[in-house]
C-alpha cells in the first residue's frame, strides 16, 4: 500500500506541476503568439493592451484572492463567466494537488536517489513516454475533435462554446494558441519521462 501511495503521489505531482508550468508558460508564449498571429489587429488594440487583458484573465484563473473576473476591454457573458469560473476551479484544484503531492513525491525520489534505486522508474516512465507521442499524433490528425473531446471530458456543460458577439475574448484565444499549450505540456511531460529513464539507468549500472 505504501508503494502504491508513493506512485500515486509521484504521478499526481508530475502531472499537476507540469500543468501549472504550462499555464505559467503562456505568460511568455501568449504575447509571442499574439504578435505572430496578428491578434492585436483582430482585437483592434495594441499588443501591450491585449496582453494586459490576458494578464487580468490569468490572475482571475490562478490567484485565489482575485475573486472577480474583470478585463478592461472584453465584456463577459453569463455563460462565459460560468465557464471561466469552472476553469478557475480546475486551475486552483491543480495547484492544490501539487501543494499536497509534491513534498511526498520529492521525498520518495530523494530516498530512491540515496538508495540508488531510481531504476524502479525506468519501466513506468518508458510507458509514460509513449503517451505524449500518441496524443501528439492524435492532435496532429484532428485537433478539432481532440479539442472538443478534451472539453467534453473536463466540463459538465457547453458554456465553453463561446459566441464571439457576447464573449469577444475568444477572438484572441484561437485554437492555434491552445494547440501550442498542449504541445508545451506534452514536451514537458516527455522531458520528465526521459530524465527519469536516464537517471534510472544510471542507478541500474551501479546496482
Amino acid at each position: 500500500m505504501k508503494r502504491i501511495a508513493q506512485w500515486v503521489a509521484l504521478w499526481l505531482a508530475i502531472i499537476s506541476v507540469l500543468v501549472f508550468m504550462t499555464i505559467l508558460s503562456t505568460l511568455i508564449t501568449f504575447p509571442v503568439y499574439a504578435h505572430m498571429d496578428d491578434l492585436p489587429q483582430i482585437a483592434v488594440m495594441s499588443l501591450g493592451r491585449l496582453y494586459q487583458n490576458y494578464l487580468q484573465l490569468m490572475a482571475y484563473l490562478n490567484l485565489p484572492w482575485v475573486g472577480t473576473l474583470h478585463m478592461n476591454d472584453f465584456p463577459t457573458s453569463v455563460h462565459g463567466a460560468i465557464h471561466f469560473a469552472d476553469v478557475r476551479h480546475l486551475f486552483l484544484f491543480d495547484i492544490g494537488v501539487a501543494v499536497v503531492t509534491v513534498p511526498f513525491a520529492v521525498r520518495w525520489l530523494h530516498q530512491l536517489r540515496i538508495a540508488r534505486k531510481r531504476y524502479l522508474l525506468v519501466r513506468p516512465f518508458m510507458i509514460g513516454a509513449v503517451v505524449p507521442v500518441v496524443l501528439t499524433a492524435i492532435l496532429a490528425v484532428n485537433f478539432d475533435q481532440f479539442f472538443i473531446t478534451f472539453h467534453e471530458v473536463l466540463f459538465r456543460n457547453s458554456d465553453w462554446l463561446f459566441d464571439p458577439a457576447t464573449d469577444p475574448i475568444i477572438n484572441v484565444l484561437p485554437e492555434g494558441f491552445f494547440m501550442l499549450c498542449f504541445l508545451t505540456a506534452f514536451a514537458l511531460f516527455e522531458a520528465v519521462m526521459i530524465w527519469g529513464i536516464w537517471r534510472g539507468r544510471q542507478d541500474a549500472k551501479v546496482a
